[in-house]
């Protein structure tokens, strides 16, 4: 493994702000977003879902090719890069990103000793106010109190932000401490929970779901879970909101 480079942006969109009403996508791509089936997929389901946010995690990108994600500003935030090819989580949007902000895990996962990566973007909504999303993939294979610790270092990171506020991605609770100590930042955070009516579909390990999207100072208007046919395994979740 080398040592990841720099993020990779494209911004398009840096005169529009933030529509009033919005549709967030957020999926584990398991390394896929090179294969034909998966960009059809994700074609698709912006198509038909309206998607305004993409919130990708496990992106491989070829590091001689440019990314094709329709008409998106993107910044893909590495933690992993080979001589070909890039990893990381994903961000797409339509609208102005006034800042960006990378974070790296402390921690190194045993298993291909490499960090995880947390992006965190600012979105305009007016002259004095801003969207914060936060794009996330916890660490896996530590100790719960390593994976604990690197909740708080997100946490200290974006807690000075005021106002409206989304977090996502592949959080790795796969057992009940992970799952509380998840509680416990969203609690500190005054984030709410998305909640799924078809939650079966959300990827889990051990009864645990792993993928969740969480919000503040906005109204939630719909959710879904798609079931992709396991082009992943995980499954993309969905869900629209408006500013209060």
């Amino acid at each position: 493994m080398l040592k990841p480079s720099k993020c990779i942006k494209s911004l398009k969109h840096q005169d529009i702000e933030c529509s009033a009403r919005f549709t967030v996508l957020c999926w584990n791509t398991a390394k896929l977003t090179l294969k034909g089936p998966y960009k059809e997929s994700l074609k698709s389901i912006i198509e038909n879902e309206n998607i305004d946010v993409l919130l990708l995690q496990e992106v491989k990108k070829s590091i001689a090719i440019e990314l094709d994600i329709n008409d998106y500003s993107y910044i893909l935030s590495p933690n992993i890069q080979t001589k070909r090819h890039i990893f990381g989580v994903l961000s797409a949007f339509k609208v102005s990103c006034d800042e960006d902000f990378s974070l790296l895990t402390k921690k190194l996962e045993l298993t291909y000793a490499t960090h995880k990566i947390t992006l965190i973007t600012r979105h305009k909504i007016s002259q004095d106010k801003h969207l914060m999303i936060v794009n996330l993939h916890a660490i896996n294979f530590v100790k719960d109190n390593d994976f604990h610790n690197e909740l708080n270092s997100i946490k200290s990171t974006i807690m000075s932000h005021k106002g409206a506020m989304i977090v996502a991605g592949d959080f790795n609770t796969w057992n009940m401490r992970r799952v509380n100590y998840l509680k416990e930042f969203t609690k500190d955070l005054s984030l709410k929970e998305v909640g799924f009516s078809d939650n079966s579909k959300v990827k889990k390990v051990f009864s645990n779901s792993l993928d969740y999207i969480f919000y503040r100072e906005l109204k939630l208007t719909n959710s879904k879970v798609i079931d992709t046919k396991k082009i992943s395994d995980h499954n993309p979740i969905i869900a629209s909101f408006k500013f209060i």
